[in-house]
């Protein structure tokens, strides 16, 4: 798996949507990228802040399935 691929699935690997080869082929790509395996500690670290900063200060935020498929969506129309 390349990189760029490795980072477009760290969000649902992270989050356990991953199953099967997928699953499998980006924790193997991450045991041997440091690069990847870098942003996704970056990954884990804002999910973990962001969901503190949720709880201790009872902030709605916009439904996260939306505001990532706005992302996503960014992405490839520029």
């Amino acid at each position: 798996m390349d990189c760029a691929r490795s980072i477009e699935l760290l969000s649902d690997y992270d989050a356990g949507l991953l199953g099967g080869a997928d699953g499998i082929i980006v924790r193997t790509h991450l045991s041997t990228c440091a690069d990847c395996d870098g942003v996704f500690r970056d990954l884990q670290l804002i999910v973990q802040t962001a969901f503190a900063m949720r709880s201790e200060n009872g902030i709605a935020y916009p439904d996260e399935e939306a505001l990532w498929q706005r992302l996503c969506a960014s992405r490839i129309v520029h």
